[in-house]
């Protein structure tokens, strides 16, 4: 749908985000590249209009 309107983004700061810390294990780095998607995520999330999101329920709604 990218012709409809959408919220304005509200944007992270970069010093407010989880940042990767250099030494640890690959789970660790596993985790906290997973915290970062979920940030942006939300970000994407939290712009998204109520007629996207509604749309997007009725279509789950109807693939049941």
């Amino acid at each position: 749908m990218p012709n409809t309107e959408k919220r304005p983004k509200k944007v992270t700061p970069p010093r407010e985000m989880i940042g990767f810390s250099w030494g640890g294990t690959t789970q660790e780095w596993e985790e906290e590249a997973d915290q970062v998607m979920h940030i942006l995520q939300d970000q994407l999330d939290r712009q998204e209009s109520d007629e996207e999101l509604q749309n997007k329920i009725d279509y789950i709604r109807r693939k049941r």
